[in-house]
Parts: C-alpha cells; sequence; structure tokens
C-alpha cells in the first residue's frame, strides 16, 4: 500500500480524503470555486466512522461514486434531487453529477465510500449492458436493501476492504471483482422498484429548483435574467441567494457544467463544434477559450487525462 493510500486511510471522514487529494495549499481567491480529488486509480476505498457531520458545500468527481451507509440518518441531494437516507442504504453517484450529503454533527455516521474509475467500469461493458448505466438519475440515486440483503451488502464491503489491504495471490484482482459484484446486486435490487428511495424535495425549495432547472437547460439560454425570469427573482437576489445556497457564483456553476458536459461529449466522439453549440455557447471561440483555461488544452485535443495546469480535475464548489 503506498503511502498516499495510507495518510488517507487515516483519516475521519471521506470529505477529509477528498481534500487531501485535492488541496495543493495555495490560498484562494474568495470567488474561487473550490477544487475536488482526482482518481488514477482503478478504485479507491473509506471506510468512515465518525460523529462530525459532513461540512462540504455542491461538488462532483470526474468518477462514479458509491456510498453504503452502515449507519446514520441524514440526507443526500443529487442533481438537483433530495433524498431522505437511513442504515444500509445504497446511495449511487454519477461521473460528473452535482451532489451534497448532509448528515448532523454530534450523531453517529459509518460508512464505505468507493470512488470508482469510468475505465473499470468499462472493461466490463457486454454486448447490450453497460454497468455505468447503474448510475443513471432517471431511476433513482439511492436504493433500500430489506432483511438479509442488508447483511449481504456488509459482508461485501468488508470482503472489498479486506482485499485491498491484503498482500495476498490475486487480492488486487480479487478487490476490483467484489466492486462489480456489488454494482450488480445493487443493480438486482434497484430491479424491484420498492427498494428505490423515493424523492424528498419540498415544493418551497426555490434553490433546488434552481439547480435542477440549471442541469435540464445547460444547452439553452440560460442567462441571469431569463434564470431570474423564471423563477419570480430578482437578478441580484437570485445570484446572491445561489451563492449563499452552494457557495460559487451563478455564472461559474453553469460554465463549469458546460464544459464538463462538452468534455464528455467530445471523448465520446462530438466534434468540438457541435459540443459547444449543444451545451449552450453562441461562440465557438468563447468555448475554445473557456475550455482552454479549464483544461490546459484546446478542445480538438480534449484528453481524459490530468490537464496540463496541473493535477485537479473537474470541479464545483465544496
Amino acid at each position: 500500500m503506498d503511502n498516499d493510500m495510507k495518510n488517507i486511510d487515516s483519516l475521519t471522514d471521506a470529505a477529509a480524503a477528498d481534500r487531501v487529494m485535492a488541496d495543493d495549499g495555495a490560498p484562494k481567491p474568495e470567488n474561487a470555486v473550490p477544487v475536488k480529488g482526482y482518481l488514477n486509480e482503478d478504485f479507491r476505498m473509506f471506510h468512515n466512522t465518525d460523529t462530525l457531520g459532513t461540512d462540504v458545500g455542491v461538488h462532483f468527481h470526474t468518477f462514479y461514486k458509491v456510498t453504503f451507509v452502515k449507519y446514520g440518518k441524514g440526507s443526500y441531494m443529487i442533481d438537483g434531487r433530495l433524498y431522505d437516507i437511513e442504515p444500509c442504504d445504497i446511495i449511487l453517484v454519477g461521473m460528473n453529477v452535482p451532489h451534497q450529503p448532509s448528515f448532523e454533527a454530534g450523531e453517529l455516521y459509518d460508512r464505505y465510500t468507493l470512488y470508482i474509475s469510468e475505465g473499470l467500469l468499462e472493461r466490463f461493458d457486454m454486448q447490450g449492458f453497460h454497468i455505468c448505466d447503474l448510475f443513471s438519475s432517471e431511476r433513482g440515486n439511492v436504493i433500500r436493501p430489506e432483511g438479509k440483503d442488508t447483511e449481504h451488502f456488509v459482508n461485501m464491503m468488508d470482503r472489498i476492504e479486506k482485499e485491498t489491504r491484503s498482500s495476498s495471490y490475486a487480492s488486487s484482482l480479487a478487490a476490483r471483482i467484489g466492486v462489480i459484484a456489488f454494482l450488480i446486486e445493487a443493480g438486482r435490487c434497484r430491479e424491484d422498484s420498492s427498494l428505490t428511495v423515493p424523492l424528498h424535495l419540498p415544493e418551497d425549495d426555490k434553490m433546488l429548483n434552481i439547480l435542477r432547472y440549471l442541469n435540464d437547460n445547460l444547452g439553452n439560454d440560460i442567462s441571469t435574467g431569463n434564470i431570474a425570469d423564471h423563477f419570480s427573482l430578482g437578478s441580484e437576489e437570485l445570484k446572491q441567494s445561489f451563492k449563499d445556497a452552494f457557495g460559487c457564483p451563478l455564472q461559474d456553476y453553469i460554465t463549469n457544467r458546460r464544459l464538463t458536459r462538452a468534455k464528455e461529449m467530445i471523448l465520446k466522439g462530438t466534434g468540438p463544434a457541435e459540443a459547444c453549440y449543444a451545451c449552450g455557447y453562441k461562440s465557438y471561440q468563447d468555448f475554445a477559450n473557456e475550455y482552454r483555461n479549464k483544461y490546459g488544452v484546446p478542445p480538438k485535443k480534449a484528453t481524459d487525462e490530468t490537464p496540463a495546469n496541473g493535477p485537479l480535475s473537474d470541479f464545483l464548489p465544496e
């Protein structure tokens, strides 16, 4: 096990693990969008138990994330949708999907967290079957197993953790197979709609509705004025309320989401110009300049590797 992994294993919460992976120690401007961690391995696993609560803003990762709540109650916002979380829930967060956990300080929170690379999932793709589809928000992001299945999932996570710490024959392979097996079992649970946790979205939670509206309309004209009119707010009120709720300026959020979506499209074969206009840009030059500023390369040289200007990839506010 390398020194970086040992250091991360000593942390008390997964949010702190993100900070070890992401924080370069440099002072950040007041309006800078804080970064999240990156992943160079097939997967990473954390098992954390504490009463610290969660103090993290809306953010996303350039990998897939699974959280299995062994004990604790709270809520999870995923892609503008809010879920109540209970013990033994399985939380599935897709790559580049905004999310925010909320667990109160002083309450015990015991959870396993898996960060999983796209490459690992793609290696198990078969004709007509893509395991990454499990993370789609369309069928819900939280699964709640029942009865003996809960103990089964605990045992599977324990086995993955054991293999990641083992130096036995083929332990690395066994850990990866364990991750895929866990996802397959979670997918089978979700086939039973009664095991999918329903949304909890207060009708008066305007900021969550705004966040969901933005995510659904990135390809359209979503200027500050248009958004403000849609939600019957003043432009300045909207900008201040958004920053208070999510920790970053509204326009920074829109820009990061558009660039991330454009990069995904380009890496899957869409031409840079087509991706530019599909993601709401009206000028290719503006798109190209912002893309280069974010990723260190022009859109025509898009890569899924770490950007040239540093090891910190896609981010949203913490």
